[in-house]
């Protein structure tokens, strides 16, 4: 019977404590977030009336001194009114929820929000509110080394359907130095330094952000504790102009989805020499999962200091120096990566496609694998084609060039190479070969794929220039089409292999002509030729056949 009463009693304490603890977080402690952050008990909710010059509040939790509140403990309030030159202080041990009821907060030597402490802090926009928090100039230094709009040491949070505009005169617009979670909201930051940072992580669910910056756009980094310092993006729209790196994190970018419309460093007509200028950096690893990027920038555009994967989503990128960029491994594994402009198209050790459509438009290399350095020896650099469809067009430099091998095995692979020799189409300081797929390649030269490659390829030298739109067909005896390509540039060089070309059989040759039908950069997956003239017939009985002309 002891026993029985004694459980009750402890029982009904806990029932007891339950009921005095609106935030509901007993049963959720050990949670970053839940669910319970963004609902709360409207009977609780505290008003805090700013009057320009003044402070109203009629609730204990809060202590005013003039133009200044200090919220001491843990609840739901809610700011309405205009502060001219003050600040709102958070300083209490648990859940502490801010809802700007249309407020406009100006804070001339300090950030005009701040949370000194709190378990969790949310700043919540309600639907059709239109927010606007602005820094001064010159702060106050403190020890706290406060440096952003709103500010916070603790975990932070944003959501809500509302509009935030964050105006940073002094250094940063919104900051974190734990972790930054932004559920949703329409958010506008005007920043003379960083636009918005998480020190441990930041995490964006979704909400619409227009930002410009003087530094980083979004930025995550850490002190020392390891799987931190991580940016993830699961959905939202994004318009960045920053003059240093757009989106920026120390370990992991992780990107799932979103509308990225990014220009960095004054755009691609710019070069980025003394500043970082990146669309998206990590220096670890990158991966995307899926959505829309249109990159405009100055340096690279996507950039991993190891890892860089893609399996998906649309990329529309003009780069000032390299769209895609990693030091160790770059895979695209899907989606349609356009790069309309760049020094050099897409770098990395090892460089892997095996889906997606993807088209480069480049100065200088097209596809550079390599250890980094300029070399002309084997540095066991690889370029690997599996699938998709690869499209290279060089105006001066080698198209595909690999400091280790390239292989070929699936997929189409089509090469407008520059006309200058000694640039080569293709070029490789180890091993070449073509295993399935389709290639097409021109240009003024080109090494040719070894012999040991398990497909058949055909290789054609002129001795005189062939103009830029000249017409390349190869048809049976009996005159029907297996393979046909337009060079854009002049060249002396044509080469190609497509698993109808077949050993032991003999083929024709032709140049000029007409060729109707869908054209991939050169490629035509449904032409239809008319002849023009007939050049040579040869019979493939080896596994590269070579003919000059």
């Amino acid at each position: 019977m002891k026993k029985i009463l004694l459980f009750s009693a402890i029982l009904s304490s806990f029932l007891w404590f339950s009921s005095c603890d609106p935030e509901n977080v007993i049963d959720d402690q050990g949670k970053d977030t839940d669910t319970l952050d963004y609902v709360w008990d409207e009977t609780k909710v505290i008003d805090i009336k700013l009057n320009s010059t003044s402070i109203e509040c009629n609730s204990t939790n809060v202590s005013i001194n003039g133009q200044n509140a200090v919220i001491t403990k843990k609840g739901t309030y809610k700011l309405s009114g205009t502060l001219e030159n003050g600040q709102i202080v958070v300083n209490a041990s648990g859940i502490v929820r801010l809802l700007l009821n249309n407020v406009n907060i100006t804070s001339q030597t300090t950030s005009a929000i701040y949370v000194a402490d709190a378990k969790r802090a949310i700043i919540f926009l309600p639907e059709g509110t239109n927010n606007t928090i602005t820094d001064g100039p010159n702060y106050v230094m403190t020890a706290d080394s406060i440096n952003s709009t709103i500010y916070s040491r603790d975990y932070m949070a944003i959501a809500g359907s509302g509009k935030l505009t964050v105006n940073a005169n002094y250094n940063s617009a919104i900051s974190s130095r734990d972790e930054l979670i932004i559920e949703s909201g329409d958010i506008t930051v005007n920043s003379v330094g960083l636009g918005i940072k998480g020190k441990d992580y930041l995490i964006i669910n979704g909400g619409k952000f227009n930002i410009k910056s003087g530094g980083d756009g979004l930025k995550s980094d850490k002190d020392s504790t390891e799987n931190e310092g991580f940016i993830e993006i699961n959905n939202g729209e994004f318009d960045i102009i920053s003059d240093q790196d757009a989106i920026s994190a120390q370990t992991e970018l992780r990107i799932k989805n979103g509308t990225f419309r990014i220009t960095t460093g004054g755009g691609s007509n710019f070069t980025s020499d003394l500043i970082s200028a990146k669309g998206l950096k990590s220096q670890d690893r990158i991966t995307i999962e899926n959505g829309g990027f249109t990159l405009d920038c100055a340096d690279n555009i996507i950039d991993a200091d190891n890892h860089l994967t893609i399996n998906g989503g649309n990329f529309v990128l003009s780069s000032g120096n390299k769209p895609l960029d990693s030091d160790s491994t770059l895979t695209i594994n899907g989606g349609t990566v356009q790069i309309t402009k760049s020094v050099k198209g897409i770098s990395s050790h090892h460089i892997a496609v095996n889906g997606g459509l993807v088209t480069v438009l480049s100065r200088n290399d097209c596809m550079k694998a390599s250890l980094g350095a300029e070399l002309t020896t084997d540095d066991g650099s690889s370029i690997s084609i599996n699938g998709g469809m690869v499209t290279l067009s060089s105006d001066k430099g080698d198209a595909l060039d690999s400091n280790g091998s390239i292989l070929i095995g699936g997929g189409a692979t089509i090469v407008q190479g520059s006309a200058t020799k000694p640039d080569d189409a293709v070029s490789y300081r180890s091993t070449f070969k073509i295993n399935g797929g389709s290639m097409y390649a021109a240009g003024a030269t080109s090494l040719l794929p070894q012999n040991d490659s398990q497909q058949n390829s055909l290789a054609v030298s002129f001795s005189i220039i062939q103009p830029p739109g000249q017409i390349f067909c190869i048809q049976t005896e009996a005159g029907v089409t297996v393979a046909a390509f337009k060079a854009t540039r002049y060249s002396y060089f044509f080469m190609t292999s497509f698993p109808g070309l077949e050993t032991g059989k003999t083929y024709n040759l032709y140049t000029g002509g007409t060729l109707t039908g869908t054209d991939i950069g050169g490629y035509y997956i449904d032409g239809v030729y008319t002849p023009g003239a007939k050049k040579t017939t040869f019979t493939v009985n080896q596994r590269v056949t070579s003919i000059k002309l």
